[in-house]
Parts: structure tokens; sequence; C-alpha cells
């Protein structure tokens, strides 16, 4: 498939006139960029980067920048403008794991910035904002003493970036069958698990 076959590909892709704003380097197209993904990546960074939310933020504003600079890397023959995206974003994850291992610091599910409970505007309530991203980075901990690499990988992409098994399957570069067998593992050993401690 051509250039033109490409081109009737992004023409049926939902994001196609955000792609050519980009293309074309329109002065909104960032913007747009951020409001439509940055809350999507941001939970599945922050579940990838066991809670850190401050790394995970700087890691969204990373990968949009990516995004924008690299846009004509973009071939919508591979996949979604979403699924592209999860793959920067996975990449950059990846890439914040392997720095911190060689650090040998705190590990990030244990720190709670103060700001980012301080900053939460959702709930009105800041003590149970707090209690609940506890709640949540501990769970994250559990899961990544049970599930490896792989499980907890595939497992955040369903469930958190909510891409589905053949996007997963090309970001991971397995097969679709693969995929399936992958989470239908992690979820029965993050079921049990979480079962288990409740």
């Amino acid at each position: 498939m051509g250039k033109q076959g490409a081109a009737t590909l992004l023409d049926a892709n939902p994001d196609a006139e955000l792609v050519r704003a980009l293309l074309a380097g329109a002065p909104d197209a960032a913007a747009r960029l951020y409001d439509r993904y940055a809350a999507g990546l941001h939970r599945f960074l922050v579940t990838r980067l066991a809670g850190d939310v401050p790394l995970a933020e700087e890691a969204v504003v990373e990968t949009l920048v990516a995004a924008v600079r690299d846009v004509r890397s973009f071939d919508p023959r591979r996949g979604s403008l979403s699924a592209w995206l999860y793959g920067l974003a996975r990449r950059r994850g990846l890439q914040e794991l392997r720095r911190q291992r060689r650090r040998r610091e705190v590990p990030p599910w244990a720190q709670l910035p103060l700001e980012s409970v301080a900053n939460e505007v959702e709930a009105a309530d800041p003590a149970e904002v707090a209690v609940s991203r506890l709640e949540a980075q501990r769970a994250v901990a559990v899961l990544s003493q049970v599930l490896c690499d792989v499980e907890l990988e595939t497992l955040t992409l369903a469930a958190v970036a909510e891409l589905s098994v053949p996007e997963i399957a090309r970001l991971l570069g397995r097969s679709e069958r693969a995929v399936h067998s992958i989470l239908h593992r992690a979820r029965r050993k993050a079921r049990e698990r979480l079962e288990r401690d409740d």
C-alpha cells in the first residue's frame, strides 16, 4: 500500500483532521492533541510508573512533544493515533523505569507528593484523595510483585489505556492470541492476589 492507501486510511481515522493539523503545523494542533489525549496518557503512565505522579506528568509532556515533532512517522496503516501515542508513552515509561532501577532510591509507590493532593480538583475531600491514591499505589506495588513485566504492562494497556487487543499486540510485538493469554493470566493472578489481601 503506497501513499495513496495511507491517505485513504488516514481519512477513515477519527483523528484524521487532527493529524492533518499537526502535519501542517497549525497553531492550535498541539493544544488539541494535549486536550484529547493527555488525561488518558497520564492515567496510563501513573500506573506504569508505579504511582509516581510528577514523573508521569513529565513523561506525558515529553510524549506529546515527541508526537508533535515526529508526527510524520505516524502511519495509519499500522494503527490508530491513540495506539501510536501509547506506544510513544510506553517507550518513555520504560526509559524511566530503567533509569530508576539504576538510581536505587525510595520506590515511587511509597511516595505521595503533597502538592498533588493539594491541587486535586475532582474530589472535595483531600483526605479521601490521599487515601485512594495510597490504596491504588499499594495495589500496583502488590501487583508488580506477582505479575511479570509483560503481564503488568499488558494489563495496564488494556485496563488503563483502554487499548484493544490488536493494538496491544502491535505495541508489544506479539500475536493477538498471545495477548489474550497474557491478559487472562494477568487478570487471574491479580484477582487472586487482591482477593487474598482483602
